[in-house]
């Protein structure tokens, strides 16, 4: 009987050490430099210049569509596999789909509450 709980325990631990470890290497996309970003598996160096690159020309990152959107090669199934490697946007709770993360309003806020951005009008609504 000791020997089963025993048994337990191990699965236990080994199983709240694979959690802290996959926590541990959560790399946060809008805050990450070049080699954080060259230790998450998928990402080589010409990546991870070009996702700083387009983060400093373009701003933050609202969601996995909007990287897929703004960086050339990552489409929604790299995404997602960057996401499993440990990738977050923002501590995590990133869509990988299109529908809602970065869509804007007509005043120019995002769906989910980020900063307003000035939106032209169209063309018939300005004459």
């Amino acid at each position: 009987m000791p020997a089963r709980r025993l048994s337990h325990l191990l699965t236990a631990a080994g199983l709240a050490a694979l959690t802290w470890a996959g926590a541990a290497s959560a790399v946060d996309l809008n805050t990450a430099t070049l080699d954080q970003l060259r230790g998450i598996r998928g990402i080589g160096p010409k990546t991870a210049q070009v996702i700083l690159d387009e983060r400093a020309r373009g701003g933050r990152y609202l969601s996995f569509a909007d990287l897929s959107d703004r960086v050339r090669g990552i489409g929604p199934r790299r995404a997602q596999s960057l996401q499993s490697a440990g990738l977050t946007i923002d501590g995590g709770g990133t869509r990988v789909s299109g529908q809602g993360g970065g869509a804007r309003t007509a005043t120019g806020a995002t769906a989910d509450g980020e900063a307003a951005v000035p939106v032209k009008p169209p063309a018939a609504a300005r004459r």
